[in-house]
């Protein structure tokens, strides 16, 4: 089963194409796509992934330019909308996939209105831990030792993120491969940033545990998005 989650920036545009051609390249089983948005671009592009097989669903909170998520799989789910009530950015969509096996797509907002999406999430791995659980997306945080390059700004909400591992039991799984690593999945100007990433819970690396995580950051050098694919290949 292979998983691709891509921050398609602000809908895609003119890049609809692009984004599309790519993730057709990829032969995807679940595809996340972040700030989606529910307009005629966002359309063709959810259009587009429905004529090649796949079942799809979204979350967004209003009309464009409001960003939300797409996820698509190959097998039948039942998906729900729960990001935090009150919020107007940010999306965080529960997906339960056949053979009882549950994916968080989530998208953070910036700064102290991530604190709910943290909260949520933590909350979803705990009611999750009976089986295979897997969080991945955008979450617009990471490490302050690890996941920052150079002198750039420090994550709000940092703590939160560790709380992902120390408190709600789950896995980075990209950090549990790549130790002390470094990859940037996005870059302001002058500074590199891991701010896509993908969590597991035990049950979800006992079914695949030959789970690979990865970055394709092609994504972002060519110019298809600002941000690196994330993949995750349960063998």
């Amino acid at each position: 089963m292979l998983i691709v989650s891509l921050n398609i920036r602000r809908g895609g545009g003119g890049r609809a194409d692009t984004i599309f051609d790519w993730i057709e390249a990829q032969t995807p089983d679940v595809i996340v796509l972040l700030e989606w948005e529910d307009n005629s671009v966002g359309n063709d592009i959810k259009h587009r992934i429905e004529k090649t097989g796949l079942c799809v669903a979204t979350a967004v909170a209003g009309p464009a330019p409001s960003t939300g998520i797409l996820v698509a799989a190959r097998a039948k789910f039942i998906s729900q909308r729960i990001t935090p009530k009150g919020s107007d950015k940010g999306e965080l969509l529960r997906v339960d996939i056949a053979s009882n096996a549950r994916l968080l797509a989530a998208y953070f907002p910036h700064e102290s209105a991530k604190t709910p999406f943290f909260h949520a999430c933590m909350t979803e791995a705990s009611n999750s831990n009976q089986i295979p659980f897997l969080l991945l997306g955008d979450l617009n945080t990471g490490r302050n030792d690890l996941d920052i390059e150079g002198h750039g700004s420090l994550f709000h909400d940092s703590e939160l993120f560790e709380a992902l591992e120390i408190q709600a039991g789950l896995i980075d799984l990209w950090r549990a491969e790549h130790g002390i690593r470094r990859e940037w999945t996005w870059r302001s100007r002058l500074n590199g940033f891991r701010i896509d990433h993908a969590f597991a819970n035990r049950r979800f690396l006992d079914r695949y545990p030959s789970t690979r995580c990865y970055y394709d950051h092609r994504t972002r050098e060519v110019g298809i998005t600002d941000h690196s694919a994330l993949i995750v290949n349960c063998a």
